[in-house]
């Protein structure tokens, strides 16, 4: 009987314990120290809450009097501007709760992490979503397209000649600063054919190349026109047609000022590159004899490579065209003779005389000097006559071979490497010395 009075009071006695834990685990009773927040435990509003990042654990107090008025005013800035960014942990709005979990998410942990103090900081620092759609829509209106602003420019250049007649270094420093915007639009494809349909060639282009007597406009206009037709089929076909190749072949034969003859080369290139009827019908008349005439110009060696360079792009260009077989490609190329041009104007006995001539400036210039080997080497073919009778030639390039090859520059190295290449192939055809 005592036994099973003691085994009464055991179950009595475990119920009352379980009450009392399932009492403690739905209701948490709020201090104003940090509490720990068991698992099933309801959390009453108006409590502070924070992540304790020590134990990972829920932990909650009870506002002080300073949080309880920055609770209260933050409540009111929120009644006011329900868009606010920044929201206290229990007061986040329904509606953005049902819309935006992510937006929820954001404001709980800002809640956690920081203080009121903090909260209130952030959000006067933030603005709203809506607030920032409004400035960002407001900017919108003054952003321009790239089209806009050439349509803009072509303009402003013809009102630039129109009202600005009295005032001469106005008007150029106008007209140069609209040249140099230009110049930095046309290197995009898109922008250079609007730029094309818009008029811009023959309304500025061509009377500035033609008939400006003012060199830094004419030098940037050049410039404009090399960037515009540059790997443009389009824009190459129009600068073609408005006869812009006769003009630019005539500063190359007239010119001595470098930065003309530099931005004419530059034009002159960009259209003729991967153009074969341009090149038949430029190259074919002044064109060739422009281009040889800058190698025994009195004019700086680096306007020589470049003129070299373009003279030896036009040959490897055809012989690419051959070496792939394509017919109709080399239909294209069919009627172009480049290298009996150049030997009609004296191409290879003008590259012996100057690279005999400039044998010191290679010397201090191997950049430069590697130019003219790649030049040399595709037009050996039908040089190798010539330069095989030359003894001086025959001299310099291995003079330069042996004073790069001795240098401590690794680049002067490789220039040394590929003059041996180039005189090794044209060994055969110089004479015994």
């Amino acid at each position: 009987m005592e036994l099973l009075l003691q085994l009464a009071v055991c179950v009595l006695l475990s119920r009352v314990i379980s009450m009392e834990e399932i009492a403690e685990n739905t209701s948490f009773i709020a201090t104003k120290e940090w509490k720990e927040i068991k698992e099933g435990q309801g959390i009453p509003a108006g409590l502070h809450v924070r992540i304790n990042l020590q134990t990972g654990k829920k932990e909650a107090k009870l506002l002080t009097d300073n949080e309880d008025q920055l609770n209260a005013e933050q409540t009111s800035d929120e009644s006011k501007n329900s868009n606010a960014l920044i929201t206290i942990y229990d007061s986040v709005d329904e509606e953005e709760l049902k819309n935006s979990s992510r937006s929820k998410n954001g404001s709980e942990q800002l809640a956690i992490e920081h203080s009121p103090s903090e909260i209130e900081k952030i959000k006067n620092d933030y603005k709203s979503y809506k607030e920032l759609r409004k400035t960002y829509e407001g900017m919108r209106k003054h952003f321009k397209t790239d089209a806009e602003i050439i349509v803009r420019l072509i303009e402003e250049f013809g009102d630039v000649i129109t009202y600005n007649k009295q005032n001469d270094q106005s008007r150029l420093n106008a007209q140069l600063k609209i040249l140099t915007d230009f110049n930095y639009l046309m290197s995009q494809y898109d922008n250079a054919v609007t730029f094309l349909d818009q008029g811009g060639l023959e309304r500025i282009l061509l009377p500035l190349v033609v008939n400006q007597t003012h060199l830094s406009l004419k030098v940037e206009a050049m410039r404009v026109l090399g960037a515009m037709a540059q790997n443009n089929p389009k824009v190459q076909v129009k600068v073609y047609e408005k006869n812009f190749g006769p003009y630019l072949t005539q500063i190359l034969l007239s010119s001595s000022n470098t930065e003309e003859l530099s931005s004419a080369l530059y034009a002159l290139g960009s259209l003729l590159r991967k153009f074969p009827h341009a090149q038949q019908k430029i190259l074919s008349t002044s064109g060739t004899q422009a281009l040889v005439s800058l190698l025994g110009k009195d004019c700086e060696l680096k306007i020589k490579a470049k003129a070299i360079t373009l003279i030896s792009d036009v040959v490897v260009e055809k012989q690419l065209i051959l070496i792939n077989d394509d017919p109709i490609a080399a239909a294209q190329y069919a009627e172009l003779n480049f290298p009996e041009r150049l030997k009609d104007n004296r191409y290879c006995q003008t590259t012996d005389k100057l690279m005999t001539a400039y044998y010191h400036e290679f010397l201090k210039a191997p950049d430069l000097l590697e130019y003219f080997i790649h030049a040399l080497e595709s037009t050996e073919p039908f040089c190798n006559r010539i330069w095989g009778s030359s003894e001086q030639l025959y001299y310099t390039l291995n003079a330069l071979q042996i004073a790069h090859g001795e240098s401590n520059n690794e680049y002067c190295n490789e220039v040394a490497d590929l003059l041996r290449d180039i005189t090794k192939k044209m060994r055969k055809y110089f004479k015994e010395l």
